[in-house]
């Protein structure tokens, strides 16, 4: 069993997370939508991790066949042109925490 003080506790930095969210937003076209829904642009953001420090991101629905998907742990945040990238890289680490501690 891993507690999750043990092996399984080692995530991207906020700086890095809001770094990607920067740089994902750079890249929203006025067509893009991170939900069918949406009123506004935005770009569907996962990153997948193992919680021992490899982890990968994707972008949009790539029905469970991108680089956040070969990783237990997942979290996802909308993007949009006025997300906040602190803001969001903490919304994605804290999913990534809960469902490691969840797997503990």
């Amino acid at each position: 069993m891993t507690h999750r003080y043990g092996r399984k506790n080692k995530f991207p930095s906020v700086a890095d997370v809001a770094r990607l969210v920067s740089s994902i937003k750079r890249d929203i076209q006025d067509d893009f939508r991170a939900y069918e829904d949406d009123d506004e642009p935005g770009i569907l953001l996962t990153i997948g991790a193992d919680g021992m420090g490899d982890w990968n991101y994707q972008t949009g629905d790539t029905q469970f066949t991108g680089g956040a998907y070969g990783h237990p742990y997942w979290g996802q945040a909308a993007i949009h042109h006025d997300t906040n990238p602190q803001t969001a890289a903490k919304e994605i680490l804290d999913e990534l925490r809960e469902a490691a501690a969840n797997d503990a």
